[in-house]
């Protein structure tokens, strides 16, 4: 890399929580520059991640003791950015990140074959995607600082929430507001990674939002995830790990650099058995600020947390 990013002085502080390193695999790697931007975990146990740099979503599937084989899945014509998988289908949220044009692909697992879906109307910057209930996705816009509801049957986008605090941070350009998004329950929990924050709002009877409130400052997070308890696994990007964040506040983190998570990025459980205990975590070797100032290879890395993921398929 020619040069490495001077962080701004006012760059909102992340504190950095006491490593406490699980078991770690690392199952895949692209060359270095690669920016795997995002994943979803198939219905079939296999790994589909968001190759965003090479417009492209491959797939990596797992067998035995974890070998593994990559492959591609889909060639696309812009960079894929969120990934979800609901009713069997892999949907994909695709277009130059900050571009002022989204639209929603979605994708068939077995063939490898698409189609572009919708216009995401009104998104500037689509990022984080997750199933919201049986037949809507809820989608981050990392610039206008909303999340949008997206009704795949009717395909109609709408606003769920907007917040001020969802936006870019005031002079820090390269770091996304509203970044990854999860619901677990009737909660759902977005992260504002420039302005280092962590908040959620309530689902509401009608599916309406209630009052975004922040769980967590001082916390630069880019995707999420849940265990069955309740605790968040946070991949802090320019911070290089994956911290796990309990429901008393207690945080800690389970690997780092060393643990081949420079650049982490975003993070999804396995589905069956002893992979529901399994984190995945993709990377982009730290593209942004390369740890050390030493540019590393973008990665797939497996870790095991000792608790089992809360499913992604969204209240029925």
């Amino acid at each position: 890399m020619d040069a490495i990013l001077q962080l701004p002085p006012h760059l909102p502080p992340h504190d950095a929580a006491p490593l406490r390193p699980v078991p770690h695999q690392i199952l895949a790697e692209w060359p270095e520059g690669t920016f795997l931007e995002n994943l979803a975990v198939l219905d079939d146990g296999d790994i589909a991640v968001a190759v965003m740099t090479e417009a492209r979503i491959d797939r990596v599937s797992i067998s035995g003791r974890r070998q593994s084989v990559r492959s591609t899945l889909i060639q696309l014509v812009e960079p894929p950015t969120g990934l979800c998988v609901i009713n069997g289908f892999l949907y994909a949220a695709v277009g130059e990140p900050g571009g002022g044009r989204a639209h929603l692909w979605r994708i068939d697992p077995r063939t490898g074959t698409g189609e572009g879906w919708m216009a995401l109307e009104g998104v500037v910057f689509a990022n984080g995607l997750t199933p919201f209930d049986g037949s809507r996705l809820l989608l981050a816009d990392s610039h206008l600082g909303k999340l949008f509801l997206i009704d795949l049957a009717n395909k109609r986008t709408t606003v769920w929430i907007e917040d001020e605090r969802l936006t870019r941070a005031d002079g820090i350009p390269f770091l996304p507001g509203a970044n990854g998004v999860k619901r677990f329950g009737n909660i759902v929990t977005v992260s504002s990674n420039g302005r280092a924050l962590l908040l959620r709002a309530t689902v509401l009877a009608d599916g309406a939002a209630g009052p975004l409130e922040v769980i967590a400052e001082r916390l630069r997070v880019d995707d999420l995830a849940f265990d069955v308890h309740g605790a968040i696994y946070l991949c802090t990007h320019i911070g290089h790990s994956l911290d796990r964040l309990s429901p008393s506040g207690k945080r800690v983190t389970l690997g780092g650099p060393m643990q081949g998570l420079a650049g982490s990025t975003a993070c999804a459980f396995g589905r069956e058995g002893a992979e529901r205990q399994a984190l995945y975590v993709t990377t982009t070797g730290g593209i942004v600020t390369p740890p050390g100032g030493v540019l590393q290879p973008a990665k797939l890395v497996r870790l095991e947390v000792g608790a089992d993921g809360y499913p992604l398929s969204g209240p029925v």
